[in-house]
């Protein structure tokens, strides 16, 4: 979808305007084991619905000495910092990338590396409690995904390749099953344009220090240098990526941010995509541009590839052009959450994929079997949901789900009212299999917005559930915050805020879930103020939000 510029909102009707509420997140500027090499496969058995998959726990070796030097390297390779990942009850993810040079393909030469990884109860890694081997492949760009078995508890980890040493993170595991934790303390954000701004909502959600991180979509963005400049002094390098080096190097330049590494090393991430991780608005196999439709698969395939090289996560190495992503977990018998991939197997935008008209919308929006997610993933989110025994029950969820139409007019038929067949399928399954405490959280929009979810009639069907949608880290906002009331009209829109970046921090207690929404004052300031915007609660078993 061509985005609307923010001249042409601010010159437009007050009814234009709030239909630029719900432009889409565009831009103006259009596991293995412990032991195996970091791209081997988990078993292929289907996980439960309810739990991420199962890996064989790591050997336990004599404690770690020095590690093998295979290979005298150029330079420190440890210059994307390090991360971790889909916490189980059991174990976690521990990633890094070995890259001395990120923004030239990495630098590091064509052998495979061996990497040492080391966990201790503190950062002076005087008491190792899992350490081994793993072999960084250059195939994988030198990515490691090791999976460390670990009781409950805070822990410090840390890898180490020929004569350097990493920066140590900080990682958990998560409670078990049959227990219900007094709190968790959790982080969604989403939308960080390298271009658009400074990370300082990062440098505060690594101040905040919470039990993980939910990733809601667009880690990158795909855009030229000279296309995608925003009004910071900050500006991608190089064309817009279609194969994996290029993806790589768009990586590399966003993980070599300082804030952005900091919010990674201090606790695990549960991280999914949207469509900037590809391209912008694309559907399945078709991408924006109708004339890239015969490159777009292995554009695709790469992207996808370098995705997984970059994130923590247990999930394969992908195999060909599909990569499956949607996945659950569980924190105790507090939270079950599933992570929706609502990009790769949808029906494509209907309508030409208008922007911001105001017309009824043409008879493609209800043709027979239009979708967002793919039967089998909503078959997959109805096992996951019905399988749950935990109090409250989580969606991560890339765009808008809420209704956001305006007098019948479909806004964009990018978000969710798109596909208005199966949103009404699901939240009816919500109302009809009486759901409890359903929670969904949301990006893509650049701005923070709270919504109430309901089956049937907007305004007046059943209260189902409640939408949280964070703003962006740092991608710039689509129109002006003096539209706010305007889109606080809107039936299901209980609250927005238009102005300003930043992020959502939730607590959620057996009885309570509180979203604190924290808001960057300066986006090109990277010392920025964040502060509180608004604190918003449910009460469980209410299926409805309130101001706190």
């Amino acid at each position: 979808m061509h985005p609307l510029s923010r001249r042409t909102l601010l010159a437009a009707s007050a009814v234009t305007v709030a239909a630029g509420a719900v432009a889409s997140c565009s831009d103006d500027d259009a596991a293995p084991s412990s032991t195996a090499p970091s791209g081997s496969e988990p078993p292929a058995t289907e996980p439960p619905a309810t739990d991420p998959p199962v890996t064989d726990p790591p050997a336990t070796d004599p404690p770690a000495t020095d590690p093998p030097v295979t290979l005298d390297l150029p330079a420190d390779p440890f210059q994307l910092g390090v991360a971790s990942g889909d916490p189980d009850a059991t174990s976690v993810v521990l990633w890094t990338r070995l890259a001395p040079t990120p923004l030239e393909g990495g630098g590091m030469p064509a052998d495979d590396v061996a990497v040492v990884w080391e966990v201790a109860a503190d950062d002076t890694f005087a008491e190792l409690v899992a350490h081994g081997e793993v072999t960084a492949t250059a195939a994988d760009g030198h990515a490691v995904h090791v999976l460390a078995e670990l009781p409950e508890g805070s822990w410090t980890y840390r890898f180490r390749a020929g004569q350097y040493t990493s920066p140590a993170g900080t990682t958990r595991v998560a409670p078990a099953a049959g227990t219900t934790p007094d709190e968790v303390r959790v982080a969604t954000a989403s939308c960080q344009h390298y271009g658009h701004g400074y990370y300082a909502a990062h440098r505060d959600l690594a101040s905040q220090q919470p039990d993980f991180v939910v990733w809601l979509g667009d880690y990158i963005y795909e855009g030229a240098g000279e296309w995608d400049a925003g009004s910071s002094d900050r500006s991608h390098l190089g064309p817009e990526p279609t194969t994996v080096e290029e993806y790589r190097n768009r990586y590399g330049l966003y993980k070599s941010d300082p804030d952005l590494q900091a919010a990674h090393a201090v606790c695990p991430w549960f991280v999914i995509w949207d469509d900037h991780e590809v391209e912008n608005n694309y559907a399945g196999l078709t991408p924006q541009d109708a004339a890239d439709e015969a490159t777009f698969a292995a554009r695709r395939a790469a992207a996808y590839k370098v995705w997984w090289e970059h994130q923590p996560t247990r999930l394969p190495a992908p195999e060909g052009e599909e990569y499956r992503i949607y996945r659950s977990a569980a924190w105790g018998d507090l939270l079950t959450l599933a992570l929706l991939d609502g990009r790769q197997y949808r029906t494509d935008q209907a309508c030409g994929d208008a922007t911001l008209s105001l017309e009824p919308p043409c008879a493609d929006i209800v043709a027979p079997g239009r979708t967002m997610l793919g039967d089998e993933q909503e078959q997959w989110l109805y096992d996951t949901l019905g399988a749950s025994t935990a109090v409250w029950q989580c969606l991560g969820n890339q765009v808008i789900l809420a209704d956001a139409t305006f007098n019948g007019a479909i806004l964009n038929f990018d978000q969710w009212d798109g596909y208005p067949e199966q949103r009404a399928r699901i939240l009816q399954h919500l109302a009809d299999t009486d759901v409890p405490n359903v929670v969904v959280v949301t990006g893509d929009i650049h701005l923070a917005a709270v919504a109430q979810l309901r089956a049937g009639e907007r305004g007046t069907g059943t209260p189902v559930g409640v939408e949280f949608i964070t703003t962006s880290i740092s991608s710039d906002g689509l129109i002006g915050d003096e539209l706010t009331d305007v889109l606080k009209s809107f039936p299901d829109l209980v609250d927005a805020e238009l102005a300003h970046r930043g992020y959502t921090l939730h607590t959620v207690t057996p009885e309570r879930w509180t979203a604190e929404y924290r808001i960057v004052a300066d986006v090109d300031d990277p010392a920025s103020e964040v502060t509180v915007y608004q604190t918003y609660v449910i009460e469980a078993g209410t299926n409805t939000v309130a101001v706190a």
